[in-house]
């Protein structure tokens, strides 16, 4: 293909907007949309009047080399932040692996990404329709958004699937890729009572896969606020339940001595990918149309830059 060659990406998040800067870094004319309200997806946060809530991704750390330096590059521009908090497993153990948080919310560092890169959101769009060796762009009204060379479909598996050419090999991985559910508790307790423990903890109880207290959180307001995660086991038993006697049977089960002044639950149907073999992404060089995401690659923000990366690398070479 020609130097001129453009890339229209489906969903901004991690994955999306890392594939996105390596285009845009290689000359390639690129653009995103996502359905979203606004940056962040799984590393959202929730504003509240008692203080916000990293209802999302807690935080993430950063083994490969290369999100190594990208983190370094985010922690530099002030977006991210070492969370230097007390971290206690299932086995009551800590490791030295240094994590990070997005400043001054979690999804600090996916708006400073976005805003590089022009992201559009609020934009849904339907499956592309290629036509002479191109593709026109449509939201799922009908309005024509605009045409592009390749496409790469950034969301999550099942939607993905809605969106990748019927019968391809692309929308099958993306129709068999598992995504597991969660269920997080969000609560307030009253500032006068003094809540000892851990800022994150695991417990062993079956019903949560992490407790996360929001006071502590480098830039967050103070105050006793927690998120906890349910594990996928419970959140699979309790998929369709209503979100108010979920939060209700959450906190219950956290077995506090007070109760809280403030509770609610959020539902992220599509909280976990399971770890597939072999490539980070997915590509098919005829149709013009490329996938990346975490159900690629792994369910860590780590895993999901490296994804877009990667890919971003490929397609910058098939398009040079």
């Amino acid at each position: 293909m020609a130097a001129s060659s453009s890339v229209f990406i489906i969903g901004a998040g991690v994955a999306g907007l890392a594939c996105g800067r390596v285009l845009a870094a290689a000359g390639i004319d690129v653009r995103l949309a996502d359905k979203g309200r606004g940056p962040g997806g799984r590393c959202s946060s929730r504003r509240s009047t008692f203080g916000r809530f990293d209802h999302g991704a807690p935080f993430f750390t950063a083994q490969d080399p290369r999100f190594a330096s990208q983190v370094q590059t985010w922690v530099e521009a002030g977006v991210l932040e070492n969370w230097q908090g007390s971290f206690r497993g299932q086995n009551g153990s800590d490791d030295d692996r240094n994590r990070y948080v997005g400043m001054p919310a979690m999804n600090g560092f996916v708006r400073y990404e976005a805003d590089a890169l022009d992201a559009q959101f609020g934009l849904q769009l339907g499956p592309p329709k290629a036509r002479d060796d191109a593709h026109d762009l449509y939201t799922i009204d009908g309005e024509a958004i605009g045409r592009a060379d390749y496409v790469v479909v950034a969301t999550p598996a099942p939607q993905a699937a809605l969106l990748l050419p019927k019968g391809s090999a692309l929308q099958q991985a993306a129709a068999e890729a598992e995504m597991l559910p969660c269920w997080t508790l969000m609560a307030t307790f009253d500032d006068g009572i003094a809540l000892a423990g851990d800022d994150v903890t695991e417990p062993e109880d079956g019903t949560f896969h992490q407790v996360i207290w929001q006071g502590g959180k480098p830039g967050r307001e103070p105050g006793n606020r927690l998120v906890a995660h349910a594990t996928t086991t419970w959140a699979r038993a309790h998929l369709e339940d209503d979100a108010d006697n979920v939060a209700s049977m959450l906190e219950s089960a956290l077995g506090l001595e007070h109760q809280s002044t403030h509770r609610s639950a959020h539902r992220w149907r599509y909280a976990r990918a399971v770890r597939r073999d072999g490539q980070r992404f997915g590509i098919d060089l005829d149709a013009r149309v490329a996938t990346c995401g975490d159900w690629h690659a792994g369910p860590d923000v780590e895993d999901a830059w490296l994804s877009g990366h990667e890919l971003g690398h490929h397609l910058a070479q098939q398009l040079s």
